[in-house]
């Protein structure tokens, strides 16, 4: 007899349909499952085989890259630039980009409050409890960002409202006092992100850190964040920093040696190849996916920063004591053409119009903002050069045999009026001893524009202009920085006749010069007279230097023969009191050219050429003093009175800087006992 349920069917039965029932339906799933597996492994290959348009462009980047490769750059460092003894002039380093999150400071200035607030709470309770007296109620600061930017200002070394500036130009006004009803509009009001600088030293970077560390991790500093990269650095700062240059943003050279040599000083960063998911986490680095970087190459100028330490201050110093509008001055090796020291600058506070304009000048109202952006103005603006040009011409005429050195000149005791048959011209002389007949040396000497108008009568308008092209003048120099210009010849018209461009020329009118133009002509004199190329980059020792053929070498001894009787009897007699080295120059005192043509009536560009040693010449120098101020300097702006006082001072601290032997005295002055002992010979 068989049991049943209160609906009558056996439990056998029921247990049996349930199993048949659970095994249909698995047997379903899995045929569901299996043929699911199928269809996706066939969709894949066929994806695989045959991938659709859409599907290829998800995959693969426009440059056949896949998505999920990624590249991951590693930079290396530029290249280093430095002097000829390998000081650093350039160099990378460690610093950084200094910014701050406004809506995390105002965060942790609230806490601070509250902090404040609740000591407080806590002290009157302490002190309610103990019968003892009240503490004093907290100071509490609503202005955050004076605060943190006291607190930065610190270990950067600058002034807070340095720090302040760039956050108020972010944060609305009505915000930057701080409020404990600050709305959520508000608050979103509030920049997340304010650079306050972008190129910490490393240094200021270390201060910074070590002045979070102390502040801890409730501290306003922690709302200031330093993002470390790197920085380029000049070692000596504002020294030669036209000469150095400037890198931008991007790591390329703007200006001075970091743009001619970028190519050399650019580094070439490494890379590793690897594959990633979406959310950016690596999953795979393939074989040979890490390509190493190259640091640039390092890059010497010829340049010699104890020279050109002691060439800014003797140029500051004249151009400051004498309120110039500008200096310029450049120092040459005379064996190798290697350029030692070069120097410009420019003042905008004479009181006088500006004599000239820099791009780097913001608004031509005030000095420089970057020097490391300024105009080379040696290499880039010509002069007119003046009476320091007469060397050139009384050399090519010694040369041609149109004059001999100790030939009497007859010359009128006022001005000069000459004639070719189709023009005249009157030349009159800066002092009235000047006037009178002369000898063809003391028309060097005595800087007598008349002698040297009337020995140029005697060349041809090729001779004369063969004596340009002889020194190189109307050329570039070939040194290679950028800029360079070749100066201005007299146009075409001026030389149809011999009282014009002839006549202008010979004195130093009429022409444009390079300082370096003239430097390398002048070291004809301190040679055999070739010349020697210039160059920024240092010469090895022991290897040969091109020469460039001017005039023969008794012209050119001859000549620096003269120019030593300049400083011992003539124009530079002011010298004698400052040299320690037998030297030889010539002065020159030019008229200021006016920009849009035309000269000042009293405003000058006073000038020296000096070599020295006299016997075996090492050094050239060029000074210029550009509108010196007549009433600062009590009428002292000539040549001889401003530029070569300076030059003389650069070559005692080049010259004793090289080793050159010196008898430690001023060689030119005249001993206290000299007057005894002439008298003592008379008798």
């Amino acid at each position: 007899m068989s049991h049943t349920d209160e609906h009558g069917a056996s439990r056998p039965a029921a247990a049996a349909a349930r199993a048949t029932s659970i095994s249909r339906w698995a047997r379903v799933l899995v045929s569901g499952v299996a043929l699911s597996v199928v269809l996706v492994a066939a969709r894949v290959v066929q994806l695989k085989v045959w991938p659709e348009p859409q599907l290829q462009a998800a995959m693969v980047r426009p440059n056949g890259q896949l998505v999920q490769q990624r590249a991951a750059e590693e930079p290396e460092p530029r290249g280093r630039i430095v002097d000829r003894a390998g000081r650093l002039l350039a160099v990378d380093t460690i610093g950084g980009r200094l910014f701050i999150d406004v809506k995390d400071l105002y965060t942790d200035a609230l806490a601070a409050i509250e902090r404040e607030e609740q000591r407080y709470e806590n002290g009157l309770a302490r002190a309610k409890d103990k019968g003892t007296q009240p503490p004093a109620p907290p100071v509490l600061s609503f202005d955050p960002i004076a605060d943190i930017a006291e607190q930065i200002a610190r270990p950067m070394g600058v002034a807070p409202a340095a720090i302040i500036a760039p956050i108020y130009a972010r944060v609305p006004q009505e915000l930057r006092t701080l409020r404990r009803d600050l709305s959520e509009a508000d608050w979103k009001r509030l920049p997340r992100f304010v650079v306050l600088a972008e190129d910490l030293t490393e240094p200021q970077v270390d201060a910074l850190t070590e002045a979070r560390r102390r502040a801890g991790p409730t501290g306003l500093l922690r709302g200031a964040h330093v993002q470390p990269k790197s920085v380029r650095m000049r070692p000596f700062e504002e020294m030669a920093a036209a000469l150095v240059g400037k890198t931008g943003f991007d790591g390329n050279g703007q200006s001075g040696a970091e743009l001619r040599a970028n190519k050399v000083l650019k580094p070439t960063a490494g890379r590793t190849i690897f594959f990633a998911d979406n959310r950016g986490q690596v999953i795979s680095v393939p074989a040979h996916g890490h390509l190493a970087g190259e640091p640039g190459d390092d890059v010497r100028l010829s340049i010699d920063m104890v020279i050109q330490e002691a060439v800014e201050r003797e140029i500051n110093a004249t151009v400051d004591e004498s309120n110039a509008g500008g200096g310029r001055c450049i120092v040459v090796d005379v064996n190798t053409g290697e350029i030692l020291a070069a120097y410009d600058t420019v003042r905008r506070n004479t009181g006088r119009s500006f004599i000239a304009a820099d791009p780097s000048d913001k608004n031509g109202i005030s000095n420089l903002k970057d020097p490391a952006l300024a105009r080379m103005r040696w290499v880039t603006d010509p002069f007119e050069p003046g009476s320091i040009f007469k060397p050139f011409v009384w050399a090519w005429s010694i040369e041609l045999g149109r004059a001999g050195r100790r030939e009497t000149i007859r010359l009128p005791d006022g001005p000069l009026t000459v004639s070719d048959g189709r023009a005249k011209r009157t030349i009159r002389e800066a002092h009235r001893t000047s006037y009178g007949t002369k000898s063809w040396e003391d028309c060097l000497i005595k800087s007598v524009n008349a002698g040297m108008a009337t020995i140029a009568f005697r060349m041809t308008t090729d001779e004369m202009k063969q004596c340009l092209s002889a020194f190189r003048f109307g050329m570039k120099t070939g040194i290679g920085l950028p800029g360079e210009t070749a100066g201005l010849l007299p146009r075409a018209d001026e030389w149809t006749n011999k009282t014009r461009a002839q006549t202008s020329v010979s004195f130093g009118q009429g022409i444009a010069v390079t300082p370096l133009q003239l430097v390398q002509a002048f070291t004809a004199f301190c040679r055999d007279g070739s010349m020697v190329p210039l160059s920024i980059a240092p010469v090895a020792d022991g290897s040969l230097t091109g020469s460039l053929e001017a005039i023969g070498e008794p012209a050119a001894l001859m000549t620096r023969e003269v120019m030593q009787d300049v400083i011992v009897r003539g124009t530079g007699k002011k010298l004698k009191d400052i040299l320690r080295f037998s030297a030889f120059g010539k002065s020159g005192t030019a008229q200021l050219v006016k920009t849009e043509g035309g000269y000042f009536d009293d405003r000058y560009v006073s000038s020296f050429l000096l070599g020295a040693p006299f016997d075996r010449p090492e050094v050239a120098i060029l000074v210029t003093i550009e509108d010196p101020d007549k009433v600062k300097t009590k009428g002292a702006y000539g040549g001889g009175a401003l530029a070569g006082p300076c030059a003389a001072r650069i070559m005692n601290a080049a010259l004793e800087y090289m080793g050159v032997p010196t008898d430690g005295e001023l060689v030119y002055a005249e001993k206290k006992d000299e007057p005894k002992k002439l008298a003592q010979a008379d008798q």
